[in-house]
């Protein structure tokens, strides 16, 4: 292995993808994608493991294709993001007394120790909070401070947002990847934030704007204001539901209306080429069929409105819940990202349904480090959580039950091997 370089392996397991990337990073911080692949999802049904065997082996098979690329044996870190479609944000406040007497400096060293406070006192290990956001300091009960370093107080109290998961598929894809990694030296991630980290920039998170994934079994929205993520909800129209319209009025197979849909689908009423006439076959496999792209828009666009109205209502209960932000709303609009965000048409239906701004959201839309030999990557919505995962995950992850712990790493070929044999013994 290169002096100086370190290596981290990102998995995304999606309702119906797993895909995975391999990056060496320097000690500059430049980041190079080494590998990248994307596998079927085996073994899950709407988010929830129904088959642990059938999903280690669709992993097993994400893992060859990366490791065919890289043919090399390299020691890396493990970051794991899913979707588990039951995310919540809930917020606290956080009271350190620094002194009982004269204030003290407050240095970056206080902060690292009060937030491992927070993850062993204040959480009392609850394992199922992935993300931590601190959205301002007081000092004293008087100054209201965003970054309290360098400055004198004998009290500092933090308002706090969390992102947590609530449901038991949290622990279940802690357990298996424990048993493929053979430790828990890995760090597990929420897609929904991993994807909205990957495509945002920082002005749309501040004056708000709400993020989609637009999955497979159903999509997730978060919200973000004032840089952090203020609402999260689940709806339950993903790309499936298109799909098997398309089948229904078609009358045809699911897998010939997914390739209707990716080859010649819009979503919109003025499609173009929209009297053009595509061919496929239908549920015998053998009859041939023929739809005009005008009627196959038709029926992608019916169940979208859905999708879209359904957005518009949670926008709609968040500001209404939310009376502080009426006035400004959600200037930065919607941005889709997601594999089914590579529905043509999406964004300029999105415009005219919701009248703000939407665009389709990738890594190379936002202003995150350079990945250097990511283009095929970058561009791509569907591994937006995948690279998202590499973002800023020292800073609010709450895995590890010590901030300031130094992560072992595991060999990809240990990872492979555990992958039949049940683990490795950890080497320290």
């Amino acid at each position: 292995m290169p002096r100086g370089r370190d290596y981290v392996v990102s998995i995304d397991v999606g309702t119906n993808t797993i895909k995975g990337v391999v990056v060496s990073v320097e000690q500059s911080g430049q980041m190079l994608l080494e590998a990248y692949g994307s596998v079927k999802s085996v073994g899950l049904d709407k988010g929830d493991v129904k088959d642990a065997v059938a999903l280690k082996q669709s992993i097993q098979k994400l893992i060859d294709d990366l490791t065919g690329q890289l043919k090399k044996e390299i020691e890396a870190e493990f970051r794991i993001s899913f979707t588990d479609g039951a995310y919540s944000v809930f917020s606290e406040s956080i009271e350190e007394i620094l002194s009982d007497e004269k204030p003290i400096v407050v240095t970056q060293s206080t902060i690292d120790n009060i937030m491992a406070g927070i993850v062993q006192k204040k959480l009392q290990g609850n394992l199922n909070v992935h993300k931590r956001y601190v959205r301002k300091y007081i000092i004293d009960n008087e100054k209201v401070v965003f970054n309290p370093v360098d400055m004198s107080a004998k009290k500092l109290d933090l308002e706090m947002v969390f992102v947590s998961s609530e449901g038991g598929t949290t622990e279940i894809f802690r357990r298996l990847f424990e048993e493929l990694l053979g430790s828990e030296d890995f760090i597990l991630l929420p897609s929904l934030i991993s994807g909205a980290e990957a495509v945002l920039t920082d002005t749309e998170k501040q004056h708000g704007v709400a993020c989609v994934i637009l999955g497979h079994a159903f999509s997730e929205m978060v919200i973000y204001k004032e840089n952090l993520p203020m609402h999260i909800s689940r709806i339950p129209v993903g790309v499936r539901h298109v799909v098997r319209d398309i089948a229904m009025v078609l009358g045809t197979s699911l897998d010939e209306a997914e390739r209707l849909l990716v080859t010649s689908g819009y979503a919109s009423m003025h499609p173009p080429s929209a009297e053009s006439i595509v061919e496929y076959f239908g549920l015998d496999e053998r009859t041939r069929k023929r739809v005009s792209v005008r009627k196959l828009s038709t029926i992608i666009y019916a169940r979208v409105k859905e999708l879209l109205n359904k957005i518009r209502r949670e926008i709609q209960l968040f500001l209404s819940e939310n009376n502080q932000f009426l006035e400004e709303g959600i200037p930065g609009g919607v941005v889709f990202t997601g594999g089914g965000a590579k529905l043509r048409g999406l964004s300029d239906t999105g415009i005219e349904s919701l009248k703000m701004p939407v665009r389709v959201g990738t890594y190379d839309t936002s202003f995150n480090p350079r990945i250097e030999n990511g283009e095929d990557t970058v561009n791509d919505p569907i591994f937006s959580s995948c690279l998202g995962n590499l973002i800023g995950e020292q800073e609010s992850n709450m895995v590890a039950p010590i901030l300031a712990v130094e992560k072992r790493r595991r060999s990809f070929v240990d990872f492979i091997k555990s992958l039949f044999f049940g683990g490795v013994e950890d080497e320290f």
